[in-house]
């Protein structure tokens, strides 16, 4: 019957395997590559820090010095134990399958007490596992890694798995250092980087509007007002012009002439006549330039995210773009998309996947006037039940956010801004708001970048297959259930 490693073999009493063959020594770590690459790593070089020489395909042999061919001939002759890291990836995997094969096969060839040694790091559940693997002892690693890797040692040591001399904290130290040389070593040479922020071109003129009435009039018959707009006392600041004011409040509102400043020089000097300093102006436009690309999302029709910081995070609708795919200039100007809604799922206890909405990538925007005007855009992931309104539990979504975005590196998250800017200028090179008086504030959809004289060799971490239809899908946890009827 199937049953926790400690439970069964660590506690008092517990039957321990025959000592082992001293012509095996390696302890194998088969897991599912790349989904639980920063495991594996992890373990290894734990393993090999306490004295075991280790195999594992992202750091190879660690302790000891290699001298097999294949890895078919390493389980089958030199393998002492073969640890198979078992989640939904590793058990559906043709490669992992095949060695997992070869694992049973030499188990059962070199008559092998306990050979393969399953390891638990996460929710799926046990009943999903490969039929070999149920009836084992499992090794728990899903509720602490610390802990799990504590019951490994102490397995080895009660059956006496043999340490190599060659391993050690030293034999980590300097496997480490050749990772760094080859795979982030520094290299002289010009490399662009992208940033997330986005040029402003501000409006030319700013107009001031003294309104006869009292200040609580003037705000109420703003409301609705379609361009940008500040209340100050009885002015109404804003970028359009007076016949847009009269058009808007109506002939009966009184108002006196208006007055214009420059915009650049209100930002840098405030207005002494209105008592409002340079700081005041300058947010004062940046609120203007913020309500004027809210505006623009919500001409569009896309949806709204209202986040704890008091941003709104935009996003597209299911169905909204064909696909739900957007079009971009990739850096080397080939035309490319990327999807920015999806399908989302969710894998019961049992290991069953059911549908649980969408995934919709939004944007959220700060508009910053100094030292220079720029909309500094930040990355999200907003869910939704119907392709439309975001579920209304914050802690349900930044669960599930934290859960499906693992594998997002830095490329997912940058080619989808590329994309989704694009496709607000529906492929120009900027978007152009009117904001009144003849006047648009102009947001450059390329991302401000500079040149650095450095570079570096970055790990080669496989990104999304974005030729196909992306599904996110959220792995439960046993305490999902109590949050989601709290």
């Amino acid at each position: 019957m199937r049953g926790d490693v400690e439970d069964q073999v660590l506690e008092g009493g517990a039957e321990v395997s025959a000592p082992p063959s001293p012509t095996r020594r390696v302890i194998f770590l088969s897991h599912a590559n790349p989904q639980q690459n920063t495991f594996a790593t992890w373990l290894a070089t734990q393993l090999a820090i306490a004295g075991y020489e280790v195999w594992c395909d992202t750091t190879k042999l660690l302790g000891g010095e290699r001298f097999w061919s294949d890895i078919e001939e390493a389980i089958d002759a030199h393998a002492i134990r073969f640890l198979f890291v078992s989640e939904l990836e590793s058990n559906r995997k043709a490669g992992c399958l095949r060695e997992l094969r070869l694992a049973f096969e030499a188990q059962e060839k070199h008559k092998l007490r306990d050979f393969v040694v399953p390891l638990k790091i996460d929710a799926f559940p046990f009943s999903a596992m490969q039929k070999p693997l149920v009836d084992l002892n499992i090794v728990r690693f899903d509720e602490n890694w610390s802990k799990g890797l504590a019951t490994v040692l102490k397995l080895f040591e009660r059956e006496s798995i043999p340490k190599s001399p060659l391993a050690g904290p030293a034999c980590v130290a300097e496997w480490y250092a050749r990772q760094l040389d080859r795979r982030r070593q520094i290299v002289v040479s010009d490399e662009v980087c992208h940033t997330n922020w986005f040029k402003l071109r501000l409006p030319k003129k700013i107009g001031f509007h003294p309104f006869a009435g009292s200040a609580e009039s003037l705000e109420k018959r703003a409301a609705g007002f379609p361009y940008p707009h500040r209340i100050h006392g009885t002015h109404l600041i804003t970028f359009a012009a007076e016949p847009e004011v009269m058009e808007h409040f109506g002939p009966d509102a009184l108002f006196k002439a208006a007055a214009s400043a420059d915009t650049e020089t209100y930002i840098e000097s405030g207005d002494k006549g209105l008592d409002i300093a340079s700081f005041d102006a300058a947010n004062m436009v940046t609120d203007l330039a913020r309500q004027a690309w809210e505006g623009a999302l919500t001409a569009r029709e896309l949806g709204t995210f209202e986040l704890a910081s008091g941003l709104a995070a935009r996003f597209f609708k299911n169905g909204q773009l064909e696909k739900n795919r957007a079009y971009y200039r990739a850096l080397r100007g080939r035309r490319a998309f990327r999807q920015v809604v999806g399908n989302k799922s969710k894998r019961t206890k049992e290991g069953q996947k059911v549908p649980d909405g969408f995934w919709h990538y939004a944007l959220s925007a700060s508009p910053q006037i100094l030292p220079f005007p720029r909309l500094v855009l930040r990355h999200h992931v907003i869910f939704t039940d119907d392709g439309i309104k975001p579920w209304s539990k914050p802690e349900r979504m930044h669960k599930a956010r934290r859960s499906v975005c693992k594998q997002w590196w830095n490329k997912e998250w940058r080619d989808r801004l590329f994309a989704f800017t694009s496709e607000l200028a529906k492929g120009g090179k900027s978007l152009s708001i009117n904001v009144g008086g003849g006047q648009v504030l102009a947001v450059t959809m390329a991302p401000m970048s500079f040149t650095s004289p450095w570079t570096y060799f970055e790990d080669a971490d496989d990104g999304l297959d974005e030729t196909r239809e992306i599904e996110l899908i959220e792995d439960t946890s046993p305490e999902d259930d109590d949050d989601e009827t709290a």
